[in-house]
């Protein structure tokens, strides 16, 4: 696949952590699909809070861990789905979601653990990495990254 770093940074604080997805939010535009990776409690939910706060959307996020998929809108009316693919063991579980209805519609499809799924996500996407900062307990290394394509050879 063809990788572009867009950005990396560590962030110390709640606040950073605004700051950076507010700059992100100009590079997003509806009918994109944002993927999440980190784990456990690295700050994926957090990070779709903050973006869905910023979006306006109408209620506050809630995490579609047992529903695996919420529908909030933005304002002006862009839908955002919010997906939680923790609980997602088998591709069977997939079939009858309506995957593609989501990821090539044109709302803003946000995925926390993205990596369930690898084989189903669509491209161009955004792949946003969340990781642990050694003894900095409220510090994380976050990296954005736009996945343009398949690599053919």
């Amino acid at each position: 696949m063809n990788r572009q770093l867009l950005l990396k940074q560590r962030v110390n604080s709640p606040g950073e952590t605004e700051a950076l997805v507010s700059d992100f939010l100009s590079h997003v535009s509806p009918g994109q699909t944002i993927a999440l990776y980190g784990n456990l409690g690295s700050g994926k939910t957090f990070f779709v809070q903050t973006l869905c706060r910023l979006l306006a959307t109408e209620e506050p996020p809630t995490s579609p861990t047992f529903t695996i998929i919420n529908e909030y809108r933005a304002q002006g009316g862009m839908p955002v789905y919010h997906f939680d693919f923790y609980r997602i063991e088998h591709d069977a579980e997939l079939a009858n979601l309506g995957l593609d209805d989501y990821f090539y519609g044109d709302g803003l499809c946000l995925i926390e653990w993205a990596d369930k799924i690898a084989a189903h996500l669509p491209l161009p996407r955004f792949e946003i990495y969340l990781d642990f900062v050694e003894q900095q307990p409220e510090a994380r290394d976050i990296s954005i990254h736009l996945v343009i394509d398949k690599n053919i050879f």
